[in-house]
């Protein structure tokens, strides 16, 4: 009895240490401070490459439709990701939508000096039209002020981890 009761104190003991440890660690670091605008370059180096056109299947949020003799083949590429993946793949990978925002939101004005944000996209056996759809919104839409630099870019996932 006497031993499990000295074992917690040592246990709760090394926890309350660590959490010290990584408050210290949070609380002193300077990792976002740092004012290095040349790794943002690669932005609007994309953009400019990514054009936006407002017709084709998609467009602004329209139904896709798909021809009759490709009906067989759009079934068995249902089985492969559980949604319409030929419809996903006839759509544009830099699609433009509605804005469907409150009159409200889309008056709202933000404040210049918004800090950066890091955008992490998790996935897992995705179809490619719609994680390459996913990456186009992101640069698209998201301001260059506000992303910071990713990882992924430069090197490789396992490493980073």
């Amino acid at each position: 009895m006497r031993r499990f009761v000295y074992c917690k104190v040592v246990l709760t003991t090394s926890l309350v240490w660590v959490l010290v440890d990584v408050f210290l660690l949070l609380y002193f670091s300077e990792c976002n401070k740092c004012d290095d605008r040349k790794d943002r370059s690669l932005l609007p180096a994309l953009r400019a490459v990514i054009s936006r056109s407002h017709e084709g299947p998609g467009e602004m949020g329209k139904a896709v439709n798909i021809p009759k003799d490709d009906q067989e083949k759009m079934k068995d590429l249902f089985k492969i990701n559980q949604f319409n993946l030929m419809a996903s793949d006839m759509i544009a990978l830099n699609r433009s939508l509605p804005d469907v925002r409150l009159d409200g939101c889309k008056t709202k004005v933000y404040p210049d000096d918004l800090p950066t944000t890091s955008i992490v996209i998790v996935f897992h056996n995705e179809a490619w039209s719609t994680l390459l759809r996913t990456v186009h919104s992101v640069i698209n839409r998201s301001p260059d002020i506000c992303c910071s630099r990713s990882f992924w870019w430069t090197t490789p996932v396992k490493e980073t981890f």
